[in-house]
């Protein structure tokens, strides 16, 4: 399967957006892996409950900045492998990748005028 385009895992339909929270019971990983354009687990604001979630990994992911514009409740995660024996964890899934993404910018470049 070509995922090269995917923008997100879960799209949800606006008829759908205000519906009950969305609870993957089981779910004890997930790994997103080499997804170039990948931008975030969910487009919407649905809240998401992954209450046996123990692993994620994210790696070559480069336009991933949020996982979800909604809640996530993530109970007993607490980690998340970025690649290279490196994990990282700042508060919550949604603040680690946003941390994650921009450690990944490159540094923004200031013009300077010269006058002459």
């Amino acid at each position: 399967m070509n995922c090269e385009k995917m923008l997100n895992i879960v799209k949800i339909n606006d008829e759908k957006a205000d519906q009950e929270d969305i609870i993957f019971e089981n779910l004890e990983m997930m790994e997103f892996l080499s997804l170039s354009s990948l931008r975030s687990f969910c487009n919407g604001n649905q809240t998401f409950i992954f209450p046996s979630l123990l692993w994620l990994t994210v790696k070559e992911c480069p336009q991933m900045g949020i996982f979800s514009s909604g809640v996530t409740v993530a109970p007993y995660l607490n980690e998340i492998d970025v690649g290279e024996g490196t994990i990282r964890w700042k508060d919550d899934i949604n603040t680690t990748i946003q941390h994650l993404f921009h450690e990944k910018r490159p540094p923004s470049i200031e013009t300077k005028k010269l006058y002459l």
